[in-house]
């Protein structure tokens, strides 16, 4: 039995090893990250932080506000924001994530939070956000870009199919407790 803990214990520190390498350079790599001139789509600054706050508790019944503060004060290069006039209407955060392949080396992104407030949907805020902001992907080198996204959620399920994100695979347990979701991803190269 105590070979079993060992074992559970070692695979439970490789685990978190590994997800702190990644973590690294991940913020390494956002640090030489290169902006590019997106007019009404802005990179999280910390004043902004309170309305995103309220845009995702608005739209996620199990949004993480910690998270979302992490990535606002590691990540605010890829942490988007986009504006109506001088109001925050939507936010799009991602994180980068290294990975190994048969080409070598691969910098994918993910996006770990999207949404627009109830009274700006429908209005095209949410393909301009995703669209500028996987622009500024591929102008950075990213592959490719994940998202996951609840299987009942057919108007993002459809805006994400129309900008070419394709369907991977369902996973459970991503988008909430006992929730199925589509993993999504959109090629850049």
């Amino acid at each position: 039995m105590g070979n079993i803990k060992i074992h559970a214990r070692s695979i439970g520190y490789l685990i978190s090893l590994k997800k702190l390498l990644c973590d690294t350079t991940g913020n390494l790599l956002v640090k030489k990250w290169k902006s590019i001139e997106k007019g009404d789509i802005v990179s999280i600054e910390e004043h902004m932080l309170p309305e995103v706050l309220r845009i995702q508790a608005e739209g996620f019944k199990n949004g993480s506000s910690e998270k979302l503060i992490k990535y606002s004060k590691n990540s605010k290069n890829i942490f988007y924001v986009i504006k109506n006039v001088d109001e925050i209407v939507g936010y799009c955060a991602y994180y980068i994530k290294p990975a190994l392949s048969l080409k070598g080396f691969e910098k994918k992104s993910v996006i770990s939070s999207i949404a627009i407030d109830r009274n700006f949907r429908g209005r095209g805020f949410a393909e301009r956000l995703l669209k500028s902001s996987t622009e500024e992907m591929k102008a950075n080198g990213i592959s490719s870009v994940l998202l996951y996204v609840n299987i009942k959620n057919l108007p993002a399920i459809h805006l994400y199919q129309k900008i070419g994100f394709q369907k991977i695979k369902q996973v459970k347990n991503i988008c909430g407790q006992s929730e199925k979701c589509y993993e999504m991803e959109l090629r850049l190269v």
